[in-house]
């Protein structure tokens, strides 16, 4: 039964990576988890924001490393997905643990490019060790440096490489790495490559699994990957009909 990971909460039906989006998430029993994305404001606060500016999911401006923790509050994070959701924040990192803990298993996507967020691997395990969600979380990123960094703090940390397309020398990236996980769109998955991590013990996720045919391409590959979506009411219902085919 392939495991449905709900890509920044329910973001569908909620403004993306808010904690409005993730309650809804969190009511929904079949939802195996939650994945969302963590930087760092001016003052070093880790923050749950997708983009790297404000303008796409604010009624802010400019680069959120450039806004403080206290700018930041005072702008509306939900009313340009609806005015029902007007006044939504975006929330600390901290908010969303106290929020999840225990309840869902989370994939922490560090939002880290070159020399970005000097730190921002320390004050994510550092909030991971206050709150102990080393066993509910597995941190996942682009920057597959900043895992090693991660890892390198403590190698006992879940970790997972993101992707895109197929590069070369998949299996070696994570050997040096040391991560479990790896994202990557399903068209790029092999049988070759997908026996390989299945027999190395690697979780498997594609995203995004938002449309009926890709969700459906996807289940078809193996029982085990992963699914994200924006849409996990659709997962649900195709994974429902799967398992009484």
């Amino acid at each position: 039964m392939n495991p449905i990971s709900a890509h920044r909460g329910w973001s569908s039906k909620a403004p993306e990576n808010t904690l409005a989006a993730f309650q809804l998430a969190l009511d929904t029993s079949e939802i195996e988890s939650i994945e969302f994305d963590v930087q760092l404001t001016k003052d070093g606060i880790p923050v749950v924001i997708h983009d790297f500016t404000l303008e796409r999911t604010t009624n802010g401006k400019g680069l959120v490393k450039e806004i403080t923790y206290e700018e930041l509050r005072k702008l509306d994070a939900g009313s340009w997905f609806s005015e029902e959701f007007a006044g939504e924040k975006v929330p600390t990192l901290e908010e969303v643990f106290q929020l999840i803990k225990g309840k869902k298993k989370l994939y922490l996507e560090l939002k880290q490019a070159g020399i970005m967020y000097p730190g921002l691997e320390k004050k994510v395990y550092d909030l991971m060790d206050k709150y102990d969600m080393f066993s509910d979380t597995t941190v996942i990123s682009f920057d597959h440096e900043s895992l090693k960094r991660l890892k390198d703090m403590d190698n006992t940390v879940s970790t997972g490489l993101i992707i895109y397309g197929r590069p070369t020398l998949i299996m070696e990236q994570l050997q040096y790495t040391g991560a479990s996980f790896i994202g990557m769109g399903y068209p790029f998955i092999t049988a070759g490559l997908l026996t390989k991590l299945l027999e190395s013990g690697v979780t498997i996720m594609c995203a995004p699994g938002d449309e009926l045919q890709d969700i459906q391409m996807i289940m078809a590959m193996d029982s085990s990957i992963g699914i994200s979506t924006n849409y996990p009411d659709r997962a649900l219902e195709m994974r429902k009909i799967k398992t009484t085919e």
